[in-house]
């Protein structure tokens, strides 16, 4: 019959016995006491204290030494490790210990397989033995070691090792050592591939840490046509909240193949950089915001970034933003640079240096009344090298009036709206011109539902009036949209439809809208329609079941035909297969516009760990493949292998540009060993 002893403090015999005055529970077919003081447990012995776990055929606790023996079908579980093995013994504060023929996993990340380990404090020693960051289930890459050194939250060190990977050696070395904390100086793992400018390129970045909370990373760029390039970034994160980031990019271009250089307009260059960065503080109340972009030439993304979708980067802004929040006010200065990557030259490139935003905040100045008020005024100053630049005052005051009966809500909003200028030069005879303007809008909706068990359905209806005033807006500069305000006389119409699906994040919504303008005109985007009847507008959003989709259509009733059309749909074809489909529609029927008709398909495939994903870009209205793109990637938790594929054809040059990269990321974890992160 098994025995069980619950407390060793309920056994007078057994008082000494205590492990450090830390109460004891023991499960064994027998127990006693020897002479010589040592407490044994014969017979599937569980001994359980603090929050370790000792396990064993047969446990000695030795009194004098202080040390607990276990032998046959031992099990070691500790907050810090979880051994098994057939003999050892461990101090019973936890510090010291020896297993032989171990097997079990270290800091919950490393897996061992060894003949001996031995415990010092927060030192590990293995002997003839096998080490590795993957799970015993899908042990694939490993190191194989004479003996090797584990110390928690600094290094791990090999002698005389071979690297494997599924039981073959690919790597030896007599000493070989990578950090056992998730920040440590070191190599990150490269990536390698090739493109229609290269046979051959390398990245290699290399990981260096500063302080605490700073570091750098050095990343060289290696390709046998273009050239090499050194990119040296920092980091600095003052708080949770406050951090700079800074980058300087430099690449030293051949003197060899130039094909990228074909058909451009400037100056070819052979040293070409890219300096870029954010900064990020907050003073009480007072917030600053730094973001800087500038590089050597407007063709720097295309050549540099060939392998991403920054290739195709229209512009980079440079941005310092001062923000300081009281209780009733803010107020931002805002400066803001673009460089236009679509020009040679900067000079006509419309520059914001500085704008100064005041918002008075929403308030309610009688307490029984639901009327609200609030005001702005942006204040900027545009600036252009060569042709118009000046100073524009926009104040807007905003009046609104809330109202709820029963399932109704009305907003009743009047705005006006005053606007100055200053101008370098002259427009349209006139100077320094203005303009005064107001917005009158009336908002009413009818909110009501219907429980149907499993789901919910809303129905909104609305009534918007509103009307902008008319003003002769000719003699106004063009700066941006906020100088062309279009006058209207409209009331739209509008159904919204909604389900929420009880139990889940399932639902579906619908809207459906159209309008009439009192005026012989309505506006469409930036384009003036004739006629009282506005496009009808039907929208439909949803995800249920997997199965998820987008579609806004734009019917015209001057037309007689739809006008623009985005449609998205996703669809789980197996639980391991999805398809989705996005597709673009605009008839381009308006003066300046142009047509677009473009369909993108992918397929992505998701087994355990294979993800396989490729997409396919048609512009049908031209008639020709614009993109193809093919992503491999294996994910085995501890290693990741990754192959991409990209193909992009440029219908103005004619040219097709592809590329491919392949990078592996061996004995994956949050460290990269025998490398570190990319991320902080």
């Amino acid at each position: 019959m098994r025995k069980i002893i619950i407390s060793i403090f309920l056994l007078c015999s057994l008082v000494v016995y205590s492990f450090g005055k830390t109460p004891v529970s023991i499960e064994a077919e027998n127990i006693y006491k020897e002479k010589d003081g040592k407490i044994i447990a014969v017979g599937d012995v569980v001994v359980k204290y603090k929050n370790e776990i000792l396990k064993a055929d047969r446990i000695i606790y030795d009194q004098i030494k202080k040390k607990i023996y276990l032998k046959g079908h031992i099990k070691v579980k500790t907050p810090k490790y979880d051994l098994t093995g057939t003999e050892g013994w461990i101090d019973e504060k936890g510090y010291y210990g020896e297993f032989k023929n171990v097997k079990g996993v270290i800091d919950g990340r490393y897996y061992i397989k060894a003949e001996r380990v031995k415990k010092e404090k927060d030192k590990y020693y293995f002997y003839n033995g096998e080490f590795s960051t993957c799970p015993f289930d899908n042990y694939d890459w490993y190191f194989k070691t004479k003996k090797g050194i584990l110390i928690e939250k600094k290094e791990i060190v090999f002698y005389n090792i071979s690297l494997r990977f599924c039981k073959v050696p690919v790597f030896f070395s007599p000493y070989f050592s990578y950090p056992a904390t998730s920040r440590k100086t070191g190599l990150l793992f490269p990536e390698i591939g090739n493109d229609s400018y290269n046979d051959f390129k390398i990245i290699q970045p290399f990981f260096l840490v500063l302080t605490r909370h700073s570091d750098m990373t050095f990343t060289f760029d290696y390709r046998n046509q273009q050239g090499k390039g050194l990119d040296i970034q920092y980091r600095n994160r003052f708080s949770s909240d406050e951090f700079y980031t800074g980058d300087f990019i430099v690449f030293n271009e051949n003197d060899s193949n130039e094909k990228w250089w074909q058909g451009r307009k400037g100056k070819k260059l052979r040293n070409r950089w890219r300096v870029h960065g954010k900064l990020y503080k907050q003073w009480n109340d007072f917030d600053i915001y730094f973001k800087y972009d500038i590089p050597s030439d407007p063709y720097f993304f295309e050549d540099i970034y060939n392998s991403t979708d920054l290739r195709y980067k229209a512009y980079t802004k440079s941005q310092l933003i001062a923000l300081m929040d009281k209780r009733h006010y803010t107020v931002e200065l805002n400066f803001d640079f673009l460089y236009d990557l679509s020009r040679i030259s900067n000079e006509e490139t419309l520059q914001r240096l500085p704008e100064l935003r005041f918002y008075f905040k929403k308030r309610k100045p009688f307490e029984n009344i639901p009327f609200y008020f609030d005001f702005l005024s942006v204040n900027t100053n545009f600036y252009r090298e060569k042709g118009i630049s000046g100073i524009r005052s926009d104040n807007t005051l905003n009046l609104q009036l809330y109202n709820n009966f029963r399932s109704f809500s009305n907003t009743l909003t009047f705005s006006p709206r005053s606007t100055w200028y200053m101008l370098s030069k002259r427009v349209n005879g006139t100077k320094n011109p203005t303009r005064n303007i107001f917005k009158f809008e009336d908002r009413i909706r009818h909110l009501t539902f219907r429980d149907y068990g499993k789901y919910i359905h809303s129905i909104i209806p609305e009534i918007r009036i509103y009307k902008i005033s008319k003003v002769n807006q000719e003699k106004l500069p063009y700066f941006d949209r906020e100088d062309r305000v279009k006058d209207a006389k409209d009331i739209d119409f509008s159904l919204y439809n909604i389900l929420n699906f009880k139990d889940t994040e399932d639902f579906l919504s619908w809207e459906i809208s159209t309008g009439w303008t009192l005026n012989n005109y309505y506006y469409l985007g930036n384009n003036k329609l004739d006629g009282h009847k506005k496009p009808l507008k039907n929208k439909i959003y949803f995800s249920i079941n997997g199965y998820s989709g987008e579609n806004t259509l734009y019917y015209d009733f001057y037309f007689n035909q739809i006008v623009r059309s985005i449609t998205s749909l996703s669809i789980p074809i197996t639980s391991w297969l999805r398809y989705s489909v996005s597709h673009s529609f605009d008839k381009g029927l308006f003066e300046g516009g142009q047509s677009t008709n473009q369909i993108n398909q992918t397929l992505s495939l998701t087994l355990r760990n294979i993800i396989i994903s490729g997409s396919i870009l048609n512009n049908i209205r031209e008639g020709y493949v614009q993109r193809k793109s093919l992503n491999f990637t294996l994910d085995r938790k501890c290693w990741r292998l990754k192959i991409d594929y990209r193909e992009d054809f440029n219908k103005d040059t004619g040219k097709t540009f592809s590329s491919i990269y392949v990078y592996i990321n061996i004995l994956r974890t949050d460290l990269k060993l025998p490398f570190v992160s990319r991320e902080l």
